[in-house]
């Protein structure tokens, strides 16, 4: 970043009142996520040198997710009381309320076709069951049919095929598992100590947190069929590596990142150049930056 965008960045950040935060991405394309930089959980829109506010609300919002467009924003707030699914249309940035249940509704996604938006309702202490939310009819049904887990949680679509990869929870921790939408098959792709899927844009490349290395959390690459894992930020043992997205060429990575030493209290947004090996930290705030989401 040269220095006239840097005080660009601390003057629109001193105007709104907001911690001050650097800026260091240059691509052309956007990543939404959520922090609570501004005194609590809101969601943010980090474009080219350029870092914007999309919320402001008392309530905490969390976990934002585009549609395959870039045209809609699906995220969970507590605005009413409890975490619910809302909708934001990025261009007006109107706000709908999709769900209203007096349990908490949280980490929405979308399906592959948009047509529906995927969420995690608590069930139990503990305990989530996937859902699918019909965007026309405004119904919710569970996502999927006899599930050999006792929760299903952080549902992504393979956005070229009939698969939807999800978190288990199993007797000792969570893994990644997929399921197949044609054959009605589960599958489960990864040890205990794995969570958090998400798939690249062309359907091949899953990428996931796996902690079997350092305990603390790496950001791990596999084929869609759990073969071929690798772990792309090993020689990162001081930190916590989570909430990985491929940006919308599938070249490069995005994930948060905490300090050993602070816990998982402290991430900031950076990238991983899947060619190179290269980490570059692309935001640097006074807030917890987490869930981002890379997209054109």
């Amino acid at each position: 970043m040269n220095l006239v965008n840097f005080f660009i960045c601390m003057l629109a950040v001193s105007t709104a009142g907001v911690p001050a935060y650097v800026v260091n991405f240059e691509h052309d394309s956007r990543i939404v996520f959520n922090s609570d930089m501004g005194g609590n959980d809101d969601i943010y829109l980090l474009s080219r040198n350029r870092l914007e506010r999309l919320t402001e609300d008392p309530a905490e919002d969390r976990w934002p997710v585009p549609d395959g467009k870039g045209e809609r924003l699906v995220f969970t707030s507590n605005r009413g009381g409890n975490f619910d699914i809302f909708l934001m249309d990025l261009k007006s940035r109107k706000v709908e309320r999709l769900t209203n249940d007096s349990r908490d509704d949280v980490s929405p996604s979308w399906s592959a076709d948009g047509r529906y938006i995927y969420y995690d309702l608590t069930v139990g202490r503990n305990s989530w069951q996937s859902m699918k939310l019909d965007l026309q009819t405004k119904t919710s049904t569970p996502l999927f049919p006899d599930p050999p887990f006792s929760s299903t949680i952080t549902v992504f679509p393979n956005p070229k095929g009939r698969e939807i990869y999800f978190t288990g929870k199993v007797l000792l921790g969570w893994l990644v598992a997929k399921y197949d939408m044609t054959s009605g098959q589960y599958t489960k792709l990864t040890k205990s100590g794995t969570c958090r899927p998400k798939i690249s844009p062309d359907g091949a490349k899953v990428a996931f947190v796996g902690h079997e290395d350092d305990g603390l959390g790496d950001v791990f690459l596999m084929n869609g069929d759990g073969g071929g894992k690798v772990n792309s930020t090993l020689k990162r043992d001081d930190s916590y590596d989570y909430y990985p997205c491929f940006s919308p060429a599938g070249d490069m990575i995005v994930f948060s990142s905490s300090p050993k030493a602070k816990g998982k209290d402290a991430y900031q947004l950076h990238t991983l150049d899947l060619k190179t090996g290269e980490v570059r930290r692309i935001l640097t705030s006074a807030g917890n930056d987490s869930f981002p989401y890379w997209f054109k």
